[in-house]
C-alpha cells in the first residue's frame, strides 16, 4: 500500500528494480540493478492508472541509467503500448543519453493495482464533466456521456458531480440549452442512489441536500 499526497500524484511514478540475491546480506546491498520497470500514476488524459493487471516492460542496461528517471520516462512502460517494437526485441535510444536501454524481451513482469481516491477518477468522461469549465465546448457531450459512466465511479464522486451539475445550471441560467441534460443527469444520479447496491449513499445525498446545496438559481 502506497499513500501519495494528492498534489504529488501528477508527477509521481513507481519504479521496480531487480537485483541478484546472494547468501550474504551485505553483498545483496552492493549488487547492481540488472533490470527495471516503471509505471506512471497518471495517464496523459488526466485520469489515473486503471485498476487491474499491467504487463510492464522490463529494461536492461547500465545500472545508473536504469535509476535515472530522465532517461527512461520517455520510453513506453506497458507492453501493450508498443507491442510491435517490443516483440522485435528492439532497443530504445533516448536523445541525449550516452547509452542504450534495451527491452528484456524474454522476461515479463506483471503488477496488479487498485487506486483508492475520491478526488482522482479513472473515467475520462466523468473527468470531462467535473472539469467542464476547461472545455465548455464539450459540455453537451460530457453531460450525455455521464449516463454511460460506471455507477460506482459516479457515486464515489457524488458531491463533486452534483456541484458540477448545479454550477452548470447557475452559470447558464439565461439559457435552457443544458436544462434537460442536467435534469436527466440528476435523475440518473438519484436512480443510482436508489439502487440497492448503492443505497448506503442515501445518507450522503440527504446530507448534500440539507448542508451543501446552495444553487439558488437552480432551485426550481
Amino acid at each position: 500500500q502506497i499513500a501519495v499526497p494528492i498534489e504529488d500524484v501528477h508527477r509521481t511514478h513507481l519504479r521496480f528494480t531487480f537485483r541478484h540475491r546472494s547468501s550474504s546480506d551485505s553483498k545483496d546491498r552492493s549488487e547492481r540493478i540488472f533490470s527495471m520497470a516503471f509505471v506512471r500514476l497518471m495517464r496523459p488524459d488526466g485520469t489515473t492508472l486503471r485498476d487491474g493487471e499491467h504487463d510492464l516492460v522490463l529494461y536492461k542496461g547500465d545500472s545508473k541509467k536504469l535509476e535515472d528517471a530522465s532517461v527512461y520516462l520517455s520510453l513506453p512502460s506497458e507492453r501493450n503500448l508498443s507491442e510491435s517494437k517490443l516483440l522485435s526485441g528492439s532497443s530504445f535510444r533516448v536523445s541525449g543519453a550516452t547509452s542504450v536501454l534495451a527491452v528484456s524481451a524474454r522476461d515479463s513482469f506483471q503488477i496488479s493495482t487498485l487506486v483508492c481516491s475520491t478526488k482522482l477518477t479513472q473515467n475520462v468522461n466523468l473527468l470531462g464533466l467535473l472539469k467542464w469549465r476547461s472545455k465548455p465546448s464539450l459540455l453537451c457531450g460530457n453531460l450525455q456521456k455521464l449516463m454511460n459512466v460506471d455507477g460506482g465511479e459516479v457515486i464515489k464522486f457524488l458531491q463533486d458531480t452534483l456541484d458540477a451539475l448545479f454550477s452548470i445550471m447557475m452559470e447558464h441560467s439565461e439559457t435552457d440549452v443544458y436544462d434537460t441534460l442536467v435534469f436527466d443527469a440528476l435523475v440518473f444520479i438519484v436512480g443510482l442512489v436508489a439502487d440497492r447496491k448503492f443505497q448506503h449513499f442515501n445518507t450522503v445525498l440527504e446530507a448534500y441536500i440539507r448542508q451543501h446545496f446552495s444553487a439558488t438559481l437552480a432551485y426550481k
